[in-house]
């Protein structure tokens, strides 16, 4: 008696997981919210990749002729991505990276088609109202009536913006609660997710990531910080002053030297332009002397280290009279 009930009770479980395969054993991570909307967002970065090259393309025509046309630059590329994918039933990239796809009973004209008019097409028909609105904003020829009918309009769009951001809004609630539908056009048509493949294994979760995007951004935000404190005019005299030091006189300055007029200390220009002599007797071009002088209150000679005092324009007072005589 006993063995006759479980043998039943076995066959009746059997049947059961055979009508109902979604009953099979699958981690709780093989579906969650967080891999439909990193899938959501995947799809938005692949678009993006998309545009780049259309971009670099528009670069060699005239200034402004890609932000005319970018409503129908933005309306195709979705509509390739949604063809090649969806329209083929097959999982968007996004999806396919996040081992999710549309249910097979969604896969069908009487939603796709829908969708694709949500998605693709009332967008595109809204950035082209919403342009054409700004564009009729600036014309000086419209008559008092068709002002009018203008504001009426333009209140109507602002009302109808409204109702689509409180019906985001509230869709986006309800994903984050029950974990359904993405976006407004998917809850709409009833298009819903589910996992490509069934997986036992959990979610492999990494921060790998994350760690290096906040190390690097800390090192960017310091380097915004540090970089306008330094002196780089100060740095660099600091620099070419020891290199001097350590390789000696310039084998060229000789030759300025010849003509009582030597190279510049900070350029090295030879001879130097409009010359200028300081107090420790070292020559420079006047726009180099005194762009370091009001950069650096406190200028030093880049040759001796001195700090400088006064300088004044080099004249035959300063050349030695046997260089005058040669």
């Amino acid at each position: 008696m006993w063995a006759d009930g479980s043998v039943a009770e076995l066959a009746r479980l059997r049947g059961v997981l055979a009508r109902a395969p979604s009953l099979a054993p699958t981690h709780a991570s093989a579906n969650l919210r967080v891999n439909k909307w990193d899938s959501l967002v995947l799809d938005s970065e692949i678009l993006a990749l998309m545009k780049h090259p259309i971009k670099s393309m528009f670069a060699l025509f005239q200034p402004g002729l890609m932000e005319k046309y970018q409503p129908e630059i933005d309306g195709v590329t979705y509509a390739m991505l949604f063809a090649l994918s969806v329209g083929m039933h097959q999982p968007t990239p996004g999806m396919k990276l996040q081992n999710l796809q549309f249910e097979k009973e969604c896969l069908t004209w009487k939603k796709t088609l829908p969708l694709f008019l949500l998605s693709v097409g009332l967008p595109y028909a809204w950035n082209r109202i919403h342009r054409a609105l700004l564009s009729y904003r600036w014309r000086e020829d419209r008559s008092t009536e068709a002002e009018d009918q203008y504001q009426h309009f333009l209140n109507l769009v602002h009302r109808m913006s409204t109702v689509a951001a409180i019906l985001k809004l509230a869709n986006h609630l309800a994903f984050w609660k029950q974990g359904e539908y993405r976006s407004v056009p998917e809850r709409l048509v009833g298009m819903k997710l589910a996992p490509l493949t069934r997986s036992v294994a959990p979610r492999a979760i990494t921060f790998e990531y994350m760690n290096r995007q906040l190390v690097w951004d800390g090192f960017v935000e310091f380097c915004y910080f540090a970089l306008p404190l330094i002196n780089w005019q100060r740095a660099g005299l600091w620099l070419k002053q020891r290199g001097k030091q350590l390789l000696g006189p310039d084998a060229s300055a000789s030759d300025g030297q010849a003509s009582g007029v030597g190279p510049c200390a900070l350029c090295n220009a030879t001879p130097a332009k409009t010359p200028y002599i300081t107090s420790c007797g070292h020559q420079y071009c006047y726009y180099c002397l005194q762009t370091a002088v009001a950069t650096d209150p406190t200028f030093v000679c880049a040759t001796c280290g001195d700090v400088f005092d006064a300088s004044e324009r080099l004249s035959a007072a300063h050349v030695s009279p046997a260089l005058l005589h040669m």
